[in-house]
């Protein structure tokens, strides 16, 4: 039989692997298979779900009478920066992706990202020393499958890693912009191990001197790929990210704003944060240019916030994880006073089965569902809160969010709970800009106020629009309109945007939400 399962892996590559693996692997490895045997394959979450601080030796009473792993290699050492004698292997069973190490010695560098390996591990050692691996593996222990098979790559928040780091261990991820602390020096290059924050969640970057990246001038801001495993740091272990090329890290520094950009460059007119039905993919928000913008010659981004409960949001708009979502405006192109929106995927006015608004401008759309925000937040069937505590929207100049970062534009809604919002002390929470609603000081004494809900006898910054009304609270279909006055020569509101509700239904044309007395009107 074992034979015969051979002949079938060696001539049809990984997919057939795990289609044939899972034949022979039931949901509860004790259980047998149609044969009568117990399958000899055991997932790779399953080992490393055997330890528990400290080394152990694996075998069949452990193993549940398993004796060998399978998966996709990830690790190439041609490119310099692998620990020595590993091999980095990651499997997609049950729906997700884990990964686990095996120490080889130098044979570690005959297998190639793709490489499709089964490897015997009865009688090997399982440890942690940075990150968790099987010692003692040798050659004849791996048979090799088939290459050039597909690498699966998870792209996650530095927040989710910290949160759950037994989750991605292992595996091969992506980090979608983040900010390197201490700010790098003028030929400041890579080599070593460096620190990367996306807002207030950090992880190392290691660089072995044989990198081929590794005399790179460090940026100030980068997306980065590579293998997820751990290091030593003052006899603490931390996770810590090894890039396996150069082209695995992406300078994403914002470029120098141009002098005609000015103030308040873009508005927010509007949102639709409860669609008719789900509202996974269908929330849009409704914005106007104050001013000609090439977005990949200016980039900016929105971020929306979703503060339900109470536990403070300490980075503010670049909390990310549940609590923050971002979208990067990176590509097209916007003329002053063109409205234009940013959202769900759909592009649809009133959730599903309603008219389409595909052929508004759109500058970016986000499977938000299923996907993260561009470098904050995690997949969200509801960014934009529909009840309870406010929730708000902001626009910023630049992609690269930290919790420093002030806002162009903002506006809140919703209820008054401020526990999630702002700290006690009044230092940590949403940065607001000045604008028609709020402001970053008091101008009698000068007083910095730089966060929304500061609240106090004054009530600062407290400004919230109300959450929809109606014949019904939730799930029939509300357009936010948004409606004042902007001077486009003072870069000023003439007067503050006042709520304009616009009740939807499945025929509405994209005309109600860009027309009437509740739009927001530029003046020169």
């Amino acid at each position: 039989m074992k034979k015969i399962l051979n002949r079938i892996l060696k001539s049809s590559g990984f997919v057939v692997l795990a289609t044939t693996m899972g034949l022979f692997h039931s949901c509860d490895d004790k259980e047998k298979n149609f044969i009568g045997e117990l399958s000899p394959y055991i997932a790779l979450e399953d080992v490393r779900a055997l330890y528990k601080g400290q080394t152990l030796t694996l075998n069949s009473d452990n193993l549940n009478g398993a004796s060998q792993i399978y998966g996709t290699v990830i690790s190439d050492h041609r490119s310099g920066n692998v620990p020595e004698g590993t091999i980095v292997l990651q499997q997609y069973k049950r729906n997700r992706l884990r990964g686990l190490t095996l120490h080889v010695g130098q044979e570690a560098a005959n297998y190639l990202p793709g490489d499709s390996i089964v490897v015997n591990i009865n009688n090997k050692t399982l440890s942690k020393t940075g990150f968790l691996r099987i010692e003692n593996v040798t050659t004849s222990d791996i048979e090799k499958v088939s290459s050039g098979n597909t690498i699966l790559q998870l792209t996650t928040g530095i927040i989710n890693i910290n949160t759950s780091p037994e989750n991605y261990e292992g595996t091969f991820i992506k980090i979608v912009g983040g900010q390197m602390t201490p700010k790098p020096k003028d030929g400041e290059v890579f080599e070593g191990s460096k620190v990367l924050l996306q807002a207030a969640n950090t992880i190392r970057i290691n660089t072995l001197p044989t990198a081929e990246y590794a005399q790179m001038q460090v940026p100030r801001n980068i997306t980065v790929s590579g293998l997820l495993l751990g290091t030593t740091i003052d006899s603490k272990e931390e996770l810590a990210i090894y890039p396996r090329y150069k082209r695995d890290i992406i300078d994403v520094s914002d470029p120098d704003v141009p002098e005609y950009i000015g103030a308040t460059p873009i508005i927010i007119t509007g949102f639709c944060n409860d669609p008719s039905g789900g509202d996974g993919n269908y929330e849009y928000i409704q914005l106007m240019a104050n001013v000609d913008i090439n977005f990949k010659e200016v980039p900016f981004s929105l971020v929306t916030s979703n503060n339900a409960g109470s536990i403070l949001h300490t980075a503010g708009w670049a909390t990310g994880g549940d609590k923050t979502y971002k979208f990067n405006l990176t590509d097209g192109s916007v003329k002053k006073g063109e409205l234009f929106y940013v959202g769900g995927h759909q592009k649809k006015i009133n959730g599903a089965n309603s008219t389409s608004i595909s052929n508004a401008k759109w500058i970016r759309v986000i499977s938000t569902s299923n996907t993260s925000g561009d470098g904050l937040g995690n997949p969200s069937s509801n960014f934009l809160p529909n009840s309870g505590n406010a929730g708000g929207i902001s626009l910023f100049i630049g992609t690269n969010i930290s919790e420093e970062s002030v806002p162009i534009d903002v506006i809140f809604y919703g209820g008054t709970a401020t526990a999630s919002i702002i700290s006690e002390d009044k230092k940590l929470g949403y940065r607001i800009a000045n604008t028609d609603h709020y402001s970053q000081y008091i101008a009698e004494t000068g007083e910095a106020t730089p966060f929304f809900s500061m609240g106090g006898d004054a009530k600062i910054n407290d400004f919230r629009f109300e959450h929809h009304g109606g014949p019904t609270n939730t799930d029939i279909g509300y357009f936010f309109q948004l409606g004042g006055t902007f001077n486009t020569t003072t870069r000023k509101w003439d007067s503050a945007r006042e709520r304009t509700l616009i009740l939807l239904d499945k025929q509405s044309t994209i005309q109600q939400i860009e027309q009437g007395n509740g739009m927001t009107k530029q003046i020169n």
